[in-house]
């Protein structure tokens, strides 16, 4: 059983799923997912997908079963204070010089919780930083995942230390999402 290579994330991996590259042939089946996992006030339309997919296709992946139909999926994307996308919108444009790594929406199908696929998923993002020389990875916990996240090394981020485009951002998630942040050691294998 192929292990996780990041520290945070040591437990096993789903061997029954190939992780690869979204594709936008992917995106009503990533829709599909994005239904069954969160409530309908963060339900994206696809076109909101696709933009994000084509400004920034190697940092999005789907986790897909022996027929390569996806059972998950992590959007995620190179940003910079003041360039993260808005939830729903389908004209994100990357900044000239990122710092960072947004993971935009991760989703696991139910049947497959607690196996290890977002680990895979994460572990894609977080090789994926190291290679892009970004500084950390930050994300929007909702649904009460923020403790989820804290297990896996990320903090929430206070307002106080937030810019106002950010707090604006953060707002519009609903009252219970908190901004979090997980600062990348360069020293990592």
């Amino acid at each position: 059983m192929q292990q996780s290579l990041h520290p945070m994330f040591p437990r096993p991996i789903s061997p029954s799923l190939t992780l690869r590259q979204m594709r936008t042939t992917d995106l009503g089946r990533v829709c599909e997912i994005q239904h069954q996992c969160y409530s309908s006030d963060f339900h994206e339309p696809e076109a909101a997908f696709a933009s994000k997919l084509r400004q920034s296709p190697s940092s999005c992946w789907v986790a897909c079963d022996a027929g390569d139909l996806p059972m998950a999926y992590l959007v995620s994307l190179p940003v910079s204070p003041g360039h993260y996308p808005a939830l729903h919108a389908d004209d994100w444009m990357p900044p000239a010089r990122p710092t960072t790594l947004y993971m935009h929406d991760m989703a696991v199908m139910p049947a497959l919780k607690g196996q290890g696929v977002a680990v895979q998923l994460f572990t894609a993002a977080h090789q994926y930083t190291i290679r892009s020389g970004l500084s950390d990875i930050t994300l929007i916990a909702v649904q009460g995942s923020v403790p989820y996240w804290q297990r896996h090394g990320f903090a929430v981020v206070p307002p106080e230390e937030m810019d106002e485009a950010m707090r604006k951002k953060l707002a519009s998630f609903g009252p219970d999402a908190r901004f979090m942040r997980q600062v990348i050691s360069l020293s990592y294998p």
